[in-house]
């Protein structure tokens, strides 16, 4: 088989014009084997119910990090699964707060 090298496509596969042709046909591939094989995600069942907490309505994460005994990074980054993004001075709602005290093994009270 003779090839004419002064052409760009000598090395394509068949059926492929120009090199976007192999990318998109790669990506298609790619895309189809991770549909086969990728499994939905697991989420992990919340830690048994340690104990609880009285917290005001609206605490800061400041606030509810000190009396989960966490740092403050790690309640933020548990607001963000939660898609809540709050800085570390910002106020929560008590619902947001259920949530959080729950995910580290507690029951929240309000104080009121």
């Amino acid at each position: 088989m003779n090839y004419d090298y002064s052409k760009r496509d000598y090395l394509l596969p068949p059926g492929c014009k120009d090199l976007i042709d192999v990318q998109k046909l790669e990506a298609q591939e790619k895309a189809m084997e991770q549909a086969w094989t990728s499994k939905p995600p697991v989420s992990k069942p919340p830690p048994p119910i340690v104990g609880e907490v009285i917290i005001p309505a609206h605490t800061t994460v400041r606030q509810l990090a000190s009396i989960l005994s966490q740092k403050p990074f790690r309640i933020i980054a548990d607001l963000m699964e939660i898609g809540v993004f709050a800085n570390v001075d910002e106020k929560l709602d008590f619902d947001t707060i259920v949530k959080i005290t729950r995910r580290h093994g507690y029951t929240a009270r309000n104080a009121a």
